[in-house]
């Protein structure tokens, strides 16, 4: 995970840009509502859901290659002020390195907003993948535990299920 969290300095430019404000508000005060529900996995599958919609609304060109996948999603990206992209290819999974993603307009709600963006991000990515050839069965997955200033790191893999 080293070449991961080399990633950040080689692109300070993104870290340094300013998010309209705005914009950036109202999408905190959409995250807040959301997330004032108590169930967990219905906040989760409310945000996946925006994330999958957006990504039909900003929809891939076909792609052949990763590094093409990786360019593309990082125009969209670029578009919406969002950070970048980095995708290393495992044997059986993708890890995907969404870096410099917008923060929290306040300190206090970081850890709120880190995850209500790393589940829109969950569901945009899954269906940017599907609509390459990925499987539905097969969903984008927010390493939940990783908690990196900056970073966030999906996987994209089946799932193994437990043996008996």
């Amino acid at each position: 995970m080293n070449e991961i969290t080399q990633l950040q300095p080689q692109h300070d430019d993104y870290l340094q840009r300013r998010y309209q404000a705005g914009w950036h508000d109202l999408v905190h005060i959409m995250f807040a509502n959301i997330l004032i529900k108590k169930d967990e996995v219905d906040n989760h599958e409310a945000l996946r859901n925006i994330g999958q919609s957006l990504a039909q609304w900003y929809p891939l060109p076909g792609c052949n290659t990763v590094h093409e996948l990786e360019i593309h999603l990082n125009k969209i990206l670029d578009f919406f002020n969002w950070g970048f992209l980095k995708i290393a290819p495992a044997e059986r999974e993708l890890i995907l390195v969404h870096c410099a993603w917008p923060h929290a307009p306040r300190m206090e709600d970081e850890g709120r907003w880190r995850q209500a963006s790393a589940w829109v991000l969950e569901g945009a990515y899954s269906q940017w993948l599907l609509s390459q050839g990925g499987e539905n069965q097969v969903p984008v997955i927010w390493n939940n535990q990783d908690m990196t200033k900056d970073v966030l790191i999906f996987r994209y893999a089946l799932q193994e299920r437990p043996r008996r």
